[in-house]
């Protein structure tokens, strides 16, 4: 920001005697233009565009509101473009040999990593990571916290443990709540919402019971929905709102799923979660395998062309919206990973990927494989079969990238691999059992 700062115009002047040209004085400007600019940052630039915006000098830190104490409560400051970094080699988030810090990197812009210190992983796990917030789930009482991972800023959620004990009534599962403690806190997809008066709210799709959950901060418990819907496994969380995407034989429907009104004046009853309502269909032919990923402010579903997996197609939400089957024929400077988790990068990350491809895992090879959008070209995306265990060292970082979109990998201290058992945690097994442990603890409950 420092760097760019002559754009935002300004008078020059000269000196009287030699006729040089002297640069403007920027710390001069008027407060109310400085504060006007910084709420440009904040609308139209990343987080960390602000943080540097206040850092130029004193008179602009002076115009421009701290992030401080408003990190989750403004939506403006929501770190939507970082992702926590998975650093793989068992080195899970939280691990000593971090000394408390966690990096973090920006899938916008070549190279930007940054270092933060997170206490709270010292005896936190990290569920999931809406809007670039980190949800987290505390060892020894199963809280649940949503942290803004560069100001600080948390908001207390009921525990998990409490959800477990409705669950298990409600879905008939064998064994008490404290079991299922172990089994919820797998691939969860979560959402965040704000509300105009600063309420912070958080949907969780629970993807091993076709239900999703929600919870405003300082709520004593979570409300489950009444009803039980396929195609959890595939959710985007986006503008606080849920995202599903469900294949069937003959059409693939999108749905949302939005927190339900504030209750009015008077009613005691607490609201209910509306059902998922179908945005979208297309039929399956279509789009086969899709998932749903953000690209510049826009939804997309990334998938094959048909069952025989030749082709990948980008189609616009927008489109299928209004019933037109468009296939995007290019995303500009991005790079799609394509999974349960879909992520667009920015290019400039990855030279050696180029712009404009969708990077898959494909079983069938055991390689990461990629499909320029353009030319229709497959190649492998790295070097390397992925087997089926632990990832050795060197390791691209395209492995550390692919790994975020596996939400079972990403926080447990492993870089992705062609699993043949589910990863356990790495760290603080007394409270993060894993899932191979529970398989057939539910048996046929965990189909949806």
């Amino acid at each position: 920001m420092a760097a760019g700062a002559p754009r935002l115009g300004g008078p020059s002047r000269r000196s009287g005697g030699g006729g040089k040209e002297v640069p403007p004085d920027w710390a001069s400007l008027q407060v109310e233009m400085t504060h006007l600019i910084a709420e440009r940052v904040l609308a139209t630039g990343d987080f960390l565009d602000y943080v540097r915006f206040r850092a130029v000098c004193s008179h602009w830190r002076a115009a421009a509101a701290s992030p401080r104490g408003r990190g989750l409560v403004d939506p403006r400051l929501h770190p939507r473009r970082w992702m926590l970094f998975p650093e793989g080699f068992r080195e899970y988030p939280g691990h000593p040999a971090h000394g408390g810090h966690a990096r973090f990197f920006d899938l916008s812009a070549a190279g930007a990593i940054v270092r933060a210190p997170i206490p709270e992983l010292e005896n936190h796990c990290v569920l999931d990571s809406p809007d670039g917030l980190l949800l987290l789930q505390r060892d020894g009482d199963t809280a649940v916290r949503l942290l803004h991972p560069f100001t600080g800023d948390l908001a207390e959620l009921p525990s998990i443990r409490s959800l477990a004990k409705q669950l298990s009534p409600l879905d008939n599962l064998p064994g008490n709540g404290s079991d299922l403690v172990c089994v919820l806190v797998r691939k969860v997809c979560a959402a965040v919402n704000v509300t105009a008066t600063g309420v912070v709210s958080v949907m969780l799709a629970l993807e091993r019971f076709g239900r999703v959950a929600f919870a405003s901060a300082g709520d004593d418990e979570w409300t489950i929905s009444s009803w039980k819907v396929r195609g959890l496994y595939r959710t985007l969380g986006y503008q606080g709102k849920l995202y599903t995407v469900k294949q069937e034989p003959e059409l693939t429907h999108i749905s949302l799923i939005t927190l339900p009104l504030p209750p009015h004046e008077g009613q005691v009853s607490l609201p209910e979660l509306p059902p998922p309502k179908t945005v979208a269909t297309c039929s399956s032919e279509h789009i086969f395998l899709p998932s749903l990923v953000e690209l510049d402010s826009e939804i997309m579903l990334v998938g094959y062309n048909n069952s025989s997996c030749s082709c990948i197609l980008v189609l616009k939400l927008a489109d299928l919206v209004v019933g037109r089957i468009v296939p995007v024929a290019s995303i500009g400077d991005h790079v799609i990973f394509a999974g349960a988790r879909s992520l667009c990068v920015s290019s400039s990350w990855l030279p050696s990927i180029g712009s404009n491809s969708v990077i898959f895992f494909h079983a069938g090879y055991g390689h990461l494989m990629q499909y320029h959008l353009v030319t229709g070209a497959w190649s492998t995306a790295s070097d390397g079969y992925l087997m089926p265990s632990t990832q050795t060292r060197p390791c691209g970082l395209i492995h550390h990238i692919f790994t975020c979109c596996d939400r079972q990998f990403w926080n447990k201290g492993f870089l992705f691999y062609n699993a043949s058992r589910v990863p356990e945690w790495q760290g603080m097994q007394t409270w993060r059992i894993g899932d191979a442990s529970f398989r057939g603890f539910l048996g046929f409950h965990c189909t949806f």
